[in-house]
């Protein structure tokens, strides 16, 4: 059997792994399933799973699981670690398969490559046999992932009753069909840990706290986040990440600092979820390019300071240390992850500076009780330490209430008993989220030059066309939303037409079709609207879009 330290010394370039990495090790050897791993930010919790999965590789005895399927609670997560993940499996073979599935990359949808990482909703459709990109093959993701480990990481970051419910009932079938599971975290409170394995009575647990980092000071600002002289001078110097709860006060924050440093493009950055994937991807490389990081296990610094500007995607999943963070208050998991990508490694240094949210709505999209706990709990306890884990804990545990609903939990089993039996292969019958996605096509109209006169729907049908012609795809220029935020964009007008796919009999394909949503006749937007519905796709005018910030004018609360 292959020795735990050799291993990540050989081939994870780790020269000595944690005791929790260890612990993990041992008890995936022995199979003692399922398991609960809580540690620090940036404790290496991906590796403590990585590392012994591929150790069969190395002995071609696969005693854990012939495949690993990594569930991570957001699309932008996903891509970022499956590329980690590749740069470990490569040093072992170039045989082993990596894909990443999510609705912008579907690059696994039978779930049958070595590792698969994908979001929660992408496994439960798969499990479900409801996958869209499954085809009639509706059979094989269910299967592959009754041959696997499964991980659930960032098991906290759900955040609503409705999909931890989802998870706990996934967990459930899963542990009465002996599927190897594991449930990863870093900041869920013990109400939500007991909520989850209420009806698992044995599992294993590993706790570590002797995760060593750099040092963090942190001050609570007075008045909310507001680009003074002062913070100005700190941002110059020092290599910045700012946090913000909205992707508008994240947009406008970015265009003050630009404009108040003229900084180059090279050196500030902004990061939300809503660039289409060929922008994120861009900003995502830029992002860590600019701030303290590693690269294969070296620790590289950049000569000059940089900006990334954020929301809370960044809370997770990406390993870069900024000097100094900027971040708006939040709920206390929240913040933990913000803190946690500040003085990541040991000798560094950061300063973090929490402000208040801005009145009326700036709380949003959390609860105001969380914020307004996490803030009370913090100014009455000066001293704490975001270094020290048990700390931490007590932190997130006296001021979250984070738990699956019994009822609907009951309810989501039954859905997917259903589902799995009947395999009506329509994702719109399980729902993961409380909130339901809507997918948003950005378009550059082009004109046909042999037409003399030409509909917006024929410009943005050919623009669609182009995006093929360019040898992209749909997804390199979309990305999702909730249905709320797209129902305020087509109130605001900024969505006006619909994508839908139609079956041409004669060449038989699916080609694109562009609706007018306000063709002549149609009424004003209104509260049941039904031409937005979910699953839907729907244009976005390039003209309302800009790469380096996102969609133009968006007033949207919702992330």
């Amino acid at each position: 059997m292959t020795d735990c330290k050799s291993f990540y010394r050989k081939f994870l370039n780790i020269d000595t792994p944690y005791e929790m990495q260890e612990n993990l090790w041992q008890i995936l050897q022995e199979g003692r399933f399922p398991v609960l791993l809580k540690a620090p930010t940036g404790s290496g919790k991906t590796e403590a799973i990585v590392a012994p999965f591929l150790s069969q590789f190395t002995e071609n005895r696969f005693i854990i699981a012939p495949r690993l399927i990594y569930v991570l609670p957001m699309r932008v997560l996903v891509n970022s670690v499956a590329e980690r993940i590749r740069k470990y499996c490569n040093r072992i073979s170039p045989n082993i398969t990596v894909r990443a599935q999510h609705g912008d990359a579907p690059g696994s949808p039978f779930f049958i490559s070595d590792i698969v990482v994908t979001t929660l909703d992408q496994f439960v459709y798969g499990f479900a046999r409801s996958s869209r990109e499954a085809g009639h093959h509706i059979d094989l993701p269910a299967g592959a992932i009754a041959s696997s480990l499964v991980v659930f990481d960032e098991a906290h970051m759900y955040r609503d009753e409705f999909t931890f419910s989802v998870m706990r009932a996934t967990m459930e079938i899963l542990n009465e069909s002996r599927v190897p599971f594991v449930v990863m975290t870093a900041t869920a409170p013990e109400r939500l840990e007991k909520s989850l394995f209420e009806n698992i009575k044995e599992y294993k647990k590993i706790y570590d706290n002797s995760v060593v980092s750099g040092k963090v000071t942190w001050s609570i600002a007075e008045t909310p986040l507001y680009i003074d002289d002062e913070l100005l001078e700190k941002i110059k110097s020092k290599r910045t990440l700012i946090v913000a709860n909205q992707v508008k006060r994240a947009q406008r924050l970015y265009e003050e600092i630009k404009t108040m440093l003229d900084f180059e493009e090279s050196r500030i950055v902004l990061l939300h979820s809503r660039f289409t994937r060929e922008d994120r991807d861009r900003h995502e490389h830029r992002a860590i390019s600019m701030l303290p990081h590693k690269e294969n296990e070296k620790l590289v610094v950049p000569k000059d300071a940089g900006i990334v500007v954020s929301t809370q995607v960044l809370e997770a999943g990406v390993d870069l240390s900024a000097e100094l963070l900027l971040t708006e208050m939040a709920p206390a998991d929240a913040l933990v992850q913000r803190v946690g990508r500040c003085a990541r490694y040991p000798e560094q240094e950061a300063e973090v500076i929490i402000f208040p949210p801005e009145e009326d709505k700036g709380y949003r999209p959390y609860r105001r009780e969380h914020v307004e706990m996490t803030m009370k709990w913090l100014m009455e306890h000066p001293e704490f330490d975001f270094r020290d884990f048990d700390e931490v804990c007590t932190f997130v545990n006296e001021t979250l209430d984070y738990r699956a609903n019994d009822y609907e939990a009951t309810d989501t089993l039954i859905d997917l008993f259903e589902c799995v039996l009947y395999a009506d292969q329509k994702p719109q019958n399980i729902q993961v989220r409380d909130g339901k996605p809507v997918t948003i096509l950005v378009v550059e109209p082009a004109l046909d030059e042999k037409k003399k006169r030409q509909k917006k729907e024929e410009q943005i049908l050919k623009g669609v066309y182009e995006i093929y012609k360019n040898g992209k795809k749909i997804s390199d220029y979309s990305f999702e939303v909730d249905i709320k935020t797209a129902w305020g964009w087509f109130k605001n007008r900024l969505i006006q037409y619909e994508l839908q796919w139609r079956y041409d009999e004669k060449e038989n394909k699916y080609t694109p079709n562009i609706i007018n949503l306000f063709e002549k006749g149609s009424s004003s937007p209104s509260e049941e609207d039904t031409r937005i519905g979910p699953f839907r796709t729907y244009i976005l005018e390039k003209v309302y879009y800009d790469s380096l910030t996102g969609v133009k004018n968006d007033e949207s609360i919702f992330i």
